[in-house]
C-alpha cells in the first residue's frame, strides 16, 4: 500500500476586474485517499453568477454561460455553468460544480502545477491562474470536512460512500439561513497503527454545542465520518467543526476545522421576546451608568457583540423603551461574565474612555469613530505604520494585526486595515480598506490615498504606473478586491 499522500495547500478565491467585470470564483480542493485508485482528489468550483455576463435570449429569459478548465498531471477537466432568469444578474445564486483528479504519479515534496481557465461565453472574456500541490509522505490522512447543502437531485459524481456529498456553495466561509439540520462529511485513511477520529462542535467562544462531540474509531484502509445535527435551538453566530486524529498514546497528529455561519431568526426572535433579567432605574443608575444615556451605552456595546446580539441591537437601537434596552445591556454583560456581569461592563468602559482620548473629538466621540470601532472590536494593532501628509498624498495609517479575534467573525490571521484622513483635521481617519472578513473594501484604495494627481485616464492605476512613485512601502503588500460596507455603515 502506498504511503505518500497529496497534501493539498492551498484554497483559491479569485476576486478581480478586467473589462469592467468584476469576477467572484473560488476553487477549494479536497483529497481522499481509495483503497482502490490511492490518492484523489475533488475540486469543488464556487461562482458568483452575479458577477459574470448575461444575455437576453429568444425565449426573453437572461442567459448566462460560463466555461470552467482545470489541467493536472497532462489531463484537463471541463465543466460548465448556465443560468437563466426573468430579472438578469439581480438575483443570481452562487453555483457549484464539481471535478476529481486521481493521481497518476508522485514522490515526496513533489510539487505538481495545477492550470486554472475561465471563460465568460456572453462577454467573451478569459482568465487564467497557476497554482501547484504538494505531497507529504504520511501513513494516515484526514481530509477537511465539508458542510453540506441540502439539495432535492443528487448527480452521481456527488455520491461517496453512499452519501450525497454536496458542500454549500460559498467563497470562503458557508452560511446557513433558517435551516434546522446541519450535515458535515469527511474521511480518514489508515494504512497502519491504531487512530482515533474525536469531534465537536463549538461557537465563537469555544464552548462545545451540547451533543455534538463523539469519537470514531479508524479502521485500517478508509473510515468515513458523517453526522447530521439537529442545530434548530443554535441562536445566530460563527461555529465551527473541529475533528481530531489521534494516535494510540493520545496524542493528536492531525486536525481539521470548517468554520460556518448559522443564522437563525426564530431562535434570535426568542432571545429578542425574553426570559431576561428586567432592571429598575433605580437599580440601573446605583451601578450601571446614567437611565438617560442607555442608548449611548447601546452603540458602545455594538463592536463587540456577537451575530445574534446584532440582530437584537438593530431592533433596539431606535426603540423608546428605554427600560428594555437597559435591561438587555445587563443581559448582554450577564452572558460575557455571569460571576460579576458589572467588573466585566465597568472595565470596558475603561478602554471605551481610552479609545475616546486616542481617538475621539469635538464632534465624534472616541467609540463611533471608525479607529475607535476597529479597536474595541479587535484590540490593539500588531504594528501601526503612519505617514503624514507630504502634499500629494494624504494622512494614513496602516494597521496590521497578525491575530484577529473578534465575537462575530472566525479567527484570523495577518490582516490589514487602512485608513486615511481626507478632511485634513488631525482625527477624522476613515477605513477605506481592509483584508478582514466583513470589512469595508475597496479595490481602488490607493488611488484614495492621494490628492487625485495621478496623470492618466485610468482611475484604477497607481502613479507607479505614470512614472511617479507617491505610496509607502507597505501599500503593494495587500491584495485589492472589490467594494463592500459593513454592518456598522448601517447601525
Amino acid at each position: 500500500m502506498m504511503k505518500t499522500y497529496l497534501k493539498v495547500i492551498f484554497l483559491l478565491t479569485i476576486t478581480t476586474l478586467l473589462k469592467a467585470q468584476e469576477l467572484r470564483f473560488g476553487l477549494q480542493p479536497i483529497q481522499y485517499v481509495s483503497e482502490v485508485k490511492g490518492p484523489y482528489v475533488d475540486f469543488y468550483s464556487t461562482l458568483d453568477a452575479s458577477t459574470i455576463a448575461f444575455e437576453r435570449d429568444h425565449d426573453s429569459l437572461w442567459h448566462a454561460r460560463f466555461k470552467l478548465a482545470l489541467s493536472f498531471e497532462g489531463k484537463v477537466d471541463v465543466v460548465r455553468f448556465e443560468y437563466a432568469s426573468k430579472d438578469s444578474a439581480s438575483s443570481a445564486p452562487l453555483m457549484l460544480q464539481k471535478s476529481t483528479f486521481t493521481f497518476e504519479s508522485f514522490g515526496e515534496g513533489q510539487k505538481l502545477p495545477l492550470e486554472i481557465f475561465l471563460y465568460d461565453e456572453v462577454s467573451n472574456s478569459d482568465w487564467s491562474f497557476n497554482d501547484t500541490i504538494e505531497f507529504i509522505s504520511s501513513d494516515f490522512w484526514l481530509s477537511q470536512p465539508i458542510l453540506l447543502d441540502n439539495v432535492d437531485v443528487v448527480p452521481a459524481n456527488y455520491v461517496k460512500r453512499g452519501v450525497s456529498v454536496v458542500p454549500v456553495p460559498s467563497l470562503g466561509i458557508p452560511v446557513f439561513e433558517n435551516e434546522s439540520t446541519l450535515s458535515i462529511y469527511t474521511e480518514a485513511f489508515v494504512t497502519s497503527g491504531k487512530y482515533i477520529l474525536q469531534y465537536k462542535l463549538t461557537d465563537n467562544y469555544g464552548n462545545v454545542v451540547p451533543g455534538s462531540s463523539g469519537f470514531t474509531r479508524c479502521m485500517q484502509g478508509s473510515t468515513t465520518v458523517y453526522r447530521k445535527i439537529n442545530f434548530s435551538k443554535q441562536k445566530s453566530g460563527q461555529y465551527q467543526f473541529i475533528i481530531e486524529m489521534l494516535d494510540s498514546t493520545g496524542q493528536a497528529v492531525s486536525e481539521r476545522t470548517s468554520p460556518f455561519y448559522w443564522y437563525n431568526d426564530k431562535v434570535d426572535q426568542q432571545l429578542w421576546d425574553g426570559p431576561e433579567v428586567n432592571i429598575t432605574r433605580a437599580v440601573f443608575e446605583n451601578g450601571w451608568g446614567q437611565w438617560s444615556k442607555v442608548n449611548e451605552y447601546l452603540r458602545m456595546i455594538a463592536p463587540i457583540a456577537s451575530l445574534s446580539e446584532r440582530r437584537i441591537l438593530t431592533n433596539l437601537k431606535d426603540s423608546k423603551d428605554t427600560a428594555r434596552i437597559a435591561s438587555f445591556i445587563v443581559n448582554f454583560w450577564m452572558d460575557k461574565n455571569a460571576i460579576d456581569p458589572l467588573e466585566a461592563w465597568s472595565g470596558y468602559l475603561v478602554v471605551v474612555d481610552k479609545v475616546d482620548q486616542e481617538f475621539g473629538s469635538r464632534t465624534v466621540p472616541g467609540y463611533k469613530s471608525q479607529m475607535g470601532r476597529v479597536f474595541l472590536q479587535y484590540g490593539a494593532p500588531s504594528l501601526v505604520e503612519e505617514r503624514s501628509f507630504d502634499g500629494r498624498n494624504y494622512p494614513y495609517q496602516v494597521w496590521q494585526y497578525d491575530q484577529l479575534r473578534s465575537s462575530s467573525t472566525p479567527l484570523q490571521q495577518n490582516q490589514v486595515f487602512i485608513f486615511v484622513d481626507q478632511e485634513l483635521i488631525g482625527r477624522q481617519y476613515t477605513l477605506i480598506h481592509s483584508s478582514a472578513l466583513g470589512e469595508v473594501k475597496d479595490h481602488k484604495w490607493q488611488y484614495h490615498l492621494t490628492r487625485h494627481t495621478n496623470a492618466g485616464p485610468d482611475i484604477d492605476a497607481t502613479s507607479t504606473q505614470y512614472s511617479r512613485d507617491n505610496f509607502g512601502e507597505r501599500i503593494s503588500n495587500s491584495i485589492i478586491i472589490g467594494n463592500q460596507g459593513t454592518w456598522f455603515d448601517r447601525f
